[in-house]
């Protein structure tokens, strides 16, 4: 039966469709992709046309015919790149490993799978991402670099547990048993074989189930089952000529070459060897060729026809040294550790990682990324290094040093910041075109005039688990395939810059303890100026009707020593003195009060010792501490607030806090001379949670106030002696005694809402 071209509906499920025939019938497919490939370009659907193409690639390779493609498989990788498809491109960068590697060109084969890797992190294309890695193990095991190729493998088996495909498990199998085998433990390899072809049959991909059978027969060959391995080696190659599988048909012959020779059969052993002569340079296969050609030689020269075992032992060598060649690239870097001329990256990026930097200010930051900057550029080989810093914490990024109208944020690029949040790895991008926010930030460079790159290296600089820089490390003038040692610097780089970032976190940090410790002492000190003032009025009363009583205690006496003394005299003169006692009674009461009050919050603003107490009683006592001040501006504080809501807190803490927002209203919301209204409100929110209200009829916040409120040394007097520290108290510990505050809206004066726990969590 032949496949009949689709009709015209969506791409996707007619791809699928197309990809099970081609499993049971790949010749008759290709022409079939083909056809679909032109009708969707034509209608300009770019993605599904690319989908064909690797379509029709992946029909193409199993018979051998894949080179014919490499020019297409090219043009449609620029074409993904131009149009921004990232996930495209990814899978033609694996098609094109897959194809420069079977030719030998293994630079070239690593070049696109680890493109393909980098494009499918990003993309979280699990399936690109196990390819890619089988791939780049083939690699390894190619050059003789078992060990890491079996890395390769173990990562690919560990993201392939998730993805439920038989096809890249029977693929997996069969490499993880490659890599067994060549370390000899060929009955364990014989098991992975076994397990790639069943997963292979599965899949219903007879290509594979041929490929493991041969493995098989190899493990048998290498067990001494001479018997058993011509067998499978026969029954594979079978399976191989009946599904068109040119490379096993290379492979197959090659091994049916040993088997033959092994044997004795010298004629059926050539025969073997040329048809797998043929066959590999049908596919273009260096390697391949190079092995017939070796195992050709030495027959022809056992039977004598030395000329013939000459010209293949030749072209043996001629092609060894062409695969030299093209391995060069990877040897020359491999002996560059050797060359003591200049410092290798690694002893430079130590010198760098050992570099003290002093960061007190956001000026030392800057001077410090600025003073970095070159000798990164020269470790990593890049063009530009750009640092963006969210300085204030408001997710909005800009460069340093700054470049105008450049700026990271929620209204020019919400999407970028989206995936920053999601961004835990460095994103590498051998070709900036695809990166998945490519529109957002080409609008930013342009609006910017910052150079967009041909590759980049980016990374999210986290502390305390959120965003608070960007790192992007660019390569400008050519495209670049980073390596993995390259990642590994970069990724040390990034942690210079994090540590950068912490030590100005906390030498802020320090010098707002400092600060809040200078503005308790100062609160302190205003609280004992207002305390002393009111406290006089009460004690001068009491002095001057104490001496009144005194006065009057004096002619009592003068009276009752005389010769004479009436009765009304004596009345009016005790009259007077009990009214000039129970002024001093009064007097000296509420002088009392006041002193007492103030001990009771002073003592508790320097303890953090839980108490039980009533809330409203607990904040009668703070704002009668408070009363001259509030007398002295013309304001009324009320408090509603029931009598019997209880709380068990660090009572010190709270001190602070409601102090702290007394004396913003004093200094901020009522303007001198004018007179205005606080109210303190509670109320149990739940059984374990009190809600408190604190409002004013002020002045207000404007919208620039409000979103920094809370900041450390944000204050609307800067110079006029506010500090900037007093709604940041609040905040700090409000936060450490388990609750959470709230600044919202209202047409007039201030409010701010505060949850808190009827019980402390410090």
């Amino acid at each position: 039966m032949t496949p009949t071209t689709p009709n015209a509906e969506e791409p996707q499920p007619c791809l699928q469709r197309l990809r099970r025939a081609a499993l049971r019938h790949p010749r008759c497919t290709p022409a079939l992709y083909e056809q679909l490939g032109a009708r969707w370009q034509a209608e300009g659907r770019t993605a599904a046309a690319l989908d064909a193409l690797y379509g029709r690639f992946f029909v193409l390779e199993r018979l051998g015919l894949a080179l014919d493609l490499r020019r297409q498989l090219e043009a449609g990788l620029n074409e993904a790149t131009e149009a921004h498809l990232p996930q495209q491109a990814a899978r033609l960068h694996e098609a094109l490993g897959r194809l420069h590697y079977q030719m030998g060109e293994y630079q070239l084969a690593s070049t696109h799978w680890s493109q393909a890797l980098d494009l499918a992190a990003m993309l979280g294309d699990g399936r690109t991402g196990v390819a890619a890695r089988i791939g780049l193990g083939q690699i390894h095991y190619a050059l003789g670099d078992w060990p890491t190729g079996e890395r390769f493998h173990s990562d690919a088996r560990g993201l392939l547990q998730g993805l439920d495909d038989d096809y890249l498990e029977s693929k997996l199998r069969i490499n993880l048993g490659v890599g067994l085998f060549n370390r000899q433990q060929y009955e364990a390899a014989a098991q992975e074989f076994g397990l790639g072809r069943a997963a292979a049959a599965r899949a219903g991909h007879r290509d594979y189930v041929a490929e493991a059978q041969w493995h098989e027969a190899r493990s048998a060959q290498a067990r001494g089952q001479h018997e058993q391995a011509l067998q499978l080696c026969r029954e594979a190659l079978a399976r191989a000529r009946q599904a068109g599988y040119a490379w096993l048909q290379t492979m197959a012959s090659a091994t049916l070459t040993e088997l033959a020779a092994a044997g004795d059969d010298i004629a059926e052993a050539i025969r073997c060897g040329e048809e797998s002569l043929e066959l590999a340079r049908r596919l273009g296969a260096r390697r391949q060729q190079s092995t017939a050609h070796r195992a050709l030689a030495k027959l022809y020269q056992n039977q004598g026809r030395l000329q013939a075992a000459l010209n293949h032992l030749w072209q043996h060598q001629e092609l060894e040294g062409e695969l030299y060649r093209l391995s060069l690239p990877e040897r020359l870097s491999a002996l560059a550790r050797f060359d003591l001329s200049q410092q290798p990256p690694e002893e430079r990026l130590l010198n760098l990682s050992n570099r003290m930097w002093s960061i007190e200010s956001e000026e030392d930051l800057a001077a410090a990324v600025q003073a970095m900057r070159p000798e990164i550029e020269s470790v990593l080989a890049v063009d530009a290094v750009q640092f963006w810093w969210d300085a204030q914490g408001r997710g909005e990024f800009a460069p340093l040093p700054p470049v105008a109208a450049a700026q990271l944020d929620a209204e020019h690029c919400p999407s970028y910041l989206a995936m920053l949040d999601a961004l835990h790895q460095p994103l590498a991008l051998s070709e900036w075109s695809l990166h998945p926010c490519h529109a957002e930030l080409s609008a930013l460079a342009g609006a910017s005039g910052l150079v967009l790159p041909q590759s980049r290296l980016e990374f999210a600089l986290r502390l305390q688990g959120r965003v608070r820089a960007v790192l992007w490390l660019d390569q400008q003038h050519a495209l670049r395939a980073w390596s993995r040692d390259e990642l590994l610097r970069a990724s040390h780089i990034a942690k210079l810059y994090e540590r950068l970032l912490l030590a100005l976190d906390l030498a802020q940090a320090k010098r707002a303890q400092q600060e809040m410790e200078r503005e308790k002492f100062s609160s302190l000190g205003r609280l004992v100026a207002s305390v002393a003032h009111d406290v006089n009025t009460p004690v001068g009363v009491a002095i001057t009707a104490a001496s009144g009583l005194g006065d009057a205690a004096a002619r009592s006496l003068q009276a009752l020593r005389g010769e004479r003394v009436s009765r009304q005299e004596l009345t009016a003169l005790a009259e007077q003195m009990h009214a000039s006692a129970e002024l001093v009674e009064r007097n000296l009461q509420r002088a009392a009060t006041l002193i007492g009050d103030f001990k009771r919050i002073s003592v508790d603003q320097q303890a953090e010792t839980l108490e039980t107490f009533r809330l409203a009683d607990y904040l009668r006592s703070v704002v009668s501490v408070h009363s001259p001040v509030l007398r002295k501006a013309g304001i009324e504080c009320r408090l509603d607030i029931p009598e019997a809501l209880e709380m068990t807190q660090v009572s010190g803490l709270l001190t602070q806090v409601f102090s702290n927002l007394i004396m913003n209203s004093l200094t901020h919301a009522f303007p001198t001379g004018r007179g205005g209204q606080i109210e303190i409100a509670a109320e149990a929110c739940g059984a374990d949670q009190l809600l408190i209200s604190y409002s004013d009829d002020g002045v207000g916040l404007s919208p620039e106030a409000r979103r920094h409120a809370f900041e450390p040394f944000f204050t609307t007097k800067r110079g006029q002696g506010g500090s900037g520290l007093g709604m940041y108290i609040v905040y700090s510990i409000v936060h450490k005694l388990g609750g959470s505050l709230e600044l919202p809206e209202r047409p007039r004066g201030m409010c701010l809402r505060m949850r808190l726990p009827r019980s402390a969590q410090v």
